[in-house]
């Protein structure tokens, strides 16, 4: 069973998504089950040092006003405590993502990747910390099991940089417009952050 997600370091909903998934997951207590990490730009164009905070951006190009964003955040914060998260947005900075998109890639080729997601999640969405500084990521990669000079070719460099251009050309291909998108061998699942069920309905259905 090949499992593909679009999603971005960025997102909290993805994270949400990936902890729901996991619990799918281990509902269906398959051992072929293959989780494949598409890359996906929220802010493509965003610098790697941090500046305004996620609820400023949201003030400035949303529109919103400060009790919109403490209410979102709330709301967000509560749904990632059910899945055991401690998700805290108010002072996420959001940052470029490219470069720990393309340690995913890196993470994939030694079954690393799923667990590199998640410790990047944790650190941008719980620890916020800048998931765009090198030393945050080789800390973050070598945490995760993965080879510090492999890390340190990857970030000196362009490796993998192909392969996440062709994970956000391939999104543009299947309708991926947002995230987490996810298909399971090929269907997508429901829009949005779908729940344990729905994930656990798709699998059932995929096997």
């Amino acid at each position: 069973m090949k499992i593909e997600i679009w999603s971005d370091i960025m997102c909290p909903w993805c994270y949400i998504g990936k902890a729901r998934l996991d619990k799918a997951i281990d509902r269906v207590g398959r051992d072929d089950v293959e989780v494949i990490w598409r890359s996906f730009e929220l802010r493509p164009d965003q610098p790697r040092t941090p500046g305004a905070t996620l609820g400023e951006m949201m003030r400035e190009n949303l529109g919103l006003k400060d009790g919109e964003t403490v209410e979102l955040f709330e709301k967000i914060r509560t749904l990632g405590e059910a899945e055991g998260l401690d998700i805290r947005l108010s002072g996420v900075r959001p940052v470029n993502s490219f470069d720990a998109q393309r340690l995913v890639h890196l993470a994939a080729g030694s079954g690393l990747a799923h667990r590199l997601k998640n410790d990047l999640f944790r650190v941008y969405l719980q620890e916020q910390q800048n998931v765009a500084d090198h030393d945050v990521l080789t800390h973050t990669a070598t945490g995760a099991g993965l080879d510090p000079d492999d890390v340190a070719r990857v970030l000196s460099g362009d490796m993998y940089a192909a392969e996440v251009r062709e994970d956000e050309a391939a999104a543009v291909h299947r309708g991926v417009t947002g995230v987490p998108t996810v298909f399971v061998d090929g269907v997508r699942v429901a829009t949005g952050v779908p729940s344990v069920e729905q994930f656990h309905r798709a699998l059932e259905k995929a096997g």
